[in-house]
């Protein structure tokens, strides 16, 4: 995550820190490190960690090392949504990875960000944008990451797109690119990427609309750029509208 102003705000502080723990892993992160990443003074930080562990949030390891504590993944076990949006998704990803021998993933709009919920491998070798369950992306960056953006109202979008310009910047990504991307998806009505992010890799994304009129979720399809072709994209497209359908009852994502 790159550095950024510092905040005023205690609780955006904790969250940023806890989202940076998030990709310490199990030997965690310096407080030093912390402090430098997230363009914060250390006493300040060390502030906010205190006051997460005192919950089980975050934890200490060894000298000045902070990971992410217990509490974190209990909270989530707690989230009986996401459970059940796991297990009406799951097949389908599995399904399509076993089908066409690609990766497919099941994302959600966190914030202004597009989460990694789940995926399934497929046989194809590829390196995309993400590398896993639990991968953060600015959302417009990539398929899925575009796709979630596709409900939108056109103003909500242009804030999150202009909040975003530094996450793209800090990834390699100039922000008039991602905007192109997000253009041409919102043209199309699904999200087609054709190596504009990672080469050789590609893929395809559609949003999910359900009962309630929500569409917190898109699924997203990783596929070598040759996979590609012009008859395949319809294809692949038309058959995730019809799986998304039959799961949730709900006409097809390009109506939105």
């Amino acid at each position: 995550m790159p550095p950024r102003p510092s905040s005023s705000s205690n609780a955006e502080r904790a969250a940023r820190a806890l989202l940076q723990l998030g990709q310490g892993g199990a030997e965690g992160v310096s407080l030093g490190d912390l402090a430098l990443a997230l363009a914060e003074t250390k006493p300040g930080l060390h502030r906010s960690l205190t006051a997460l562990a005192k919950f089980g949030f975050v934890e200490k390891r060894g000298r000045g090392r902070y990971r992410l504590g217990p509490a974190i993944f209990a909270l989530a076990q707690l989230d009986s949504t996401l459970r059940d949006r796991l297990r009406q998704w799951r097949p389908l990803l599995v399904e399509m990875a076993s089908r066409h021998g690609c990766t497919v993933y099941l994302v959600q709009r966190a914030g202004h960000d597009a989460v990694v919920l789940d995926m399934h491998v497929g046989s194809a070798p590829l390196q995309a944008l993400t590398s896993g369950v639990g991968d953060r992306l600015p959302l417009g960056l990539g398929p899925g990451a575009a796709a979630l953006l596709l409900p939108l109202d056109a103003a909500t979008r242009e804030a999150i797109l202009a909040a975003n310009a530094p996450a793209f910047a800090a990834r390699g990504y100039a922000e008039a690119h991602v905007r192109g991307f997000v253009a041409e998806t919102l043209a199309r009505g699904y999200a087609l990427d054709r190596a504009q992010f990672v080469a050789e890799c590609g893929g395809i994304a559609l949003p999910v609309r359900e009962r309630n009129g929500e569409a917190p979720v898109a699924i997203s399809v990783s596929a070598p750029v040759s996979f590609l072709t012009e008859a395949r994209v319809a294809d692949m497209a038309a058959e995730l509208r019809r799986a998304i359908a039959a799961v949730t009852g709900v006409a097809a994502a390009e109506e939105l």
